[in-house]
C-alpha cells in the first residue's frame, strides 16, 4: 500500500541566493513569464545579487512563493502523487496552488500584496521577532508575559516542541533577549526580519489584505489543505478572505498542523521550496518520513 504523501511549503527565512537556478528550463521560464506578466521581473534579479537584496519582505516573500510553485510545477510535470498540503507562514499560498484553489498567477499576485501590506506595516509601527530554543512551554509563556509589560510581546510562530518565535514591539523584544535564560530558554536568536509578523502590529496590513483577497478567485479544493491559524484543514472556500488575512495578526500553529497531519494517517511529506528548514526541524521531532526537492 503506498504511503500517504504531504507536500509541505517554506515561509520567510527560507530564501538564499540564487535559490531558483536549481529549477528544470521549463520552470524557470514559467515563473519568469508569470512575475514579468505581473510587473515583478525585478524579483528575479534580486535573487541572484546578495542576501541583503532579499531581505525586504516585499522582495523575500515572492521571491520564495514563485520559487516554490517553480518546484511545484516539476513535479506536477513528472506526475508527483500527493494526497493533501500545508504551508508554512506564506507557504500556505503555495498549499492552496497544489490543491487547485489558487492560480499560480494569483499566488504570486496574493503574496506580492500581502508583501507590500506588511513591509509598510512594519515600517509605521516597527517591532521585531526573535526565535527562542530549547524551553519549557509553560516557562516561555512565562516569559512572554513578562515581557508584554514593555510592549507588545506575543507567540508568532510555534514551529516545533524546542523552537517558538516571539514577535512584538523592540522594546519587549529587547527585554526577551535580555532575560531569556532567567527563565530556562537555552537559546535567542533574533530573526533578520522588517517587522513584528503574526502579531497585533500587523492588524493594519491585514484589513487591507482582506479587502484584496475578497475580489481573488477561490476555486474547489481538490485535496485537503491544514491551515496555520489553527492546524486544521480548510471546510470550504467560503472563509478564505478571513482564514488568509488573520494568519497576518494570528501564529502559526505549526505543531498542532504537523500533529493533524500524523493524526490523519499521512506517514511521509516533501518540502517543497527553498532551503530545507522544515524537513530539518520536523527530523528532529516527529517519525515522519521527510525530505526536500532542495538539499540546501
Amino acid at each position: 500500500m503506498k504511503e500517504k504523501t504531504v507536500l509541505l511549503f517554506p515561509g520567510q527565512g527560507s530564501q538564499y541566493v540564487n535559490m531558483h537556478l536549481k529549477l528544470s528550463i521549463k520552470s524557470k521560464e514559467f515563473i519568469a513569464k508569470i512575475l514579468d506578466e505581473l510587473n515583478l521581473s525585478n524579483i528575479l534579479d534580486l535573487m541572484s545579487v546578495s542576501e541583503e537584496s532579499l531581505l525586504p519582505t516585499n522582495v523575500s516573500q515572492v521571491a520564495i512563493i514563485s520559487t516554490s510553485l517553480g518546484y511545484l510545477k516539476d513535479i506536477n510535470d513528472e506526475g508527483f502523487r500527493f494526497e493533501a498540503s500545508a504551508g508554512h507562514s506564506l507557504g500556505e499560498y503555495g498549499a492552496l496552488v497544489a490543491a487547485g484553489v489558487l492560480s499560480f498567477k494569483d499566488a504570486v499576485r496574493a503574496v506580492s500584496v500581502r508583501g507590500d501590506l506588511m513591509g509598510k506595516c512594519a515600517a509605521r509601527r516597527g517591532g521585531s521577532m526573535v526565535a527562542l530554543l530549547g524551553f519549557d512551554k509553560e516557562m516561555a509563556e512565562v516569559l512572554c508575559k513578562e515581557a508584554s509589560r514593555f510592549g507588545v510581546c506575543v507567540v508568532a510562530n510555534e514551529n516545533s516542541n524546542q523552537q517558538i518565535v516571539v514577535s512584538g514591539e523592540n522594546k519587549a523584544i529587547d527585554w526577551v533577549l535580555e532575560n531569556y535564560k532567567d527563565f530556562k530558554v537555552k537559546k535567542a536568536i533574533k530573526l533578520k526580519v522588517e517587522g513584528a509578523f503574526h502579531s497585533p502590529l500587523m492588524d493594519d496590513a491585514a484589513k487591507e489584505f482582506r479587502k484584496f483577497l475578497v475580489n481573488l478567485e477561490f476555486k474547489d479544493f481538490k485535496l485537503p489543505v491544514y491551515k496555520n491559524i489553527d492546524g486544521m484543514i480548510y471546510e470550504n472556500t467560503k472563509y478564505i478572505p478571513d482564514i488568509l488575512s488573520k494568519q497576518i495578526v494570528s501564529p502559526v500553529k505549526w505543531v498542532d498542523t504537523i500533529k493533524n497531519i500524523i493524526r490523519d494517517g499521512y506517514e511521509s511529506c516533501v518540502e517543497v521550496g527553498p532551503k530545507n528548514i522544515l524537513t530539518t526541524m520536523l527530523k528532529r521531532w516527529t517519525n515522519l518520513k521527510c525530505s526536500a526537492l532542495d538539499g540546501e
